[in-house]
């Protein structure tokens, strides 16, 4: 069962040492995304991101941050699965997590790197489709709801 927990100061670590990297060296900035521990930075400067932790049971797996843009818009800046669950089918199972736990929310932003087919793969499996839009060379995603 995936479940999503706030960050805390007894698990922001363990947060940072989840990686995307095939050798599992987390780095600043990964193939796709960058590492959590920039991602809570930012969050320590930008009080309205909030970043969350992804358990599958209670095995730490991925981290996510969102950020409410407007009263009908929220905005997902971060999603990632440590390497050792890709492939698993935990990305599919965190995204029906996460959009869960946004239900409050009208519509679901992203980016995604036009190279990563996986996360577009994903992504539009829930729905999600691009609007056309191109900021800092990630293609936009918008689920409507």
């Amino acid at each position: 069962m995936i479940k999503i927990e706030e960050i805390t100061k007894d698990n922001y670590f363990l947060a940072c040492e989840l990686t995307t990297n095939k050798t599992g060296e987390p780095t600043l900035y990964e193939e796709f995304i960058c590492s959590n521990a920039m991602s809570l930075a930012e969050a320590k400067y930008d009080l309205e991101m909030e970043p969350r932790t992804i358990h599958w049971n209670d095995t730490l797996i991925g981290f996510f941050m969102y950020k409410e843009v407007t009263e009908k818009q929220v905005m997902i800046y971060r999603f990632m699965l440590d390497y050792r669950f890709h492939q698993k089918g935990h990305g599919k199972k965190a995204m029906a997590a996460i959009l869960e736990y946004l239900k409050n929310e009208q519509d679901v932003l992203l980016g995604v790197d036009p190279k990563n087919d996986i996360a577009k793969y994903l992504y539009q499996s829930f729905g999600f489709r691009f609007t056309g839009e191109i900021n800092h060379g990630e293609h936009y995603y918008l689920l409507k709801r």
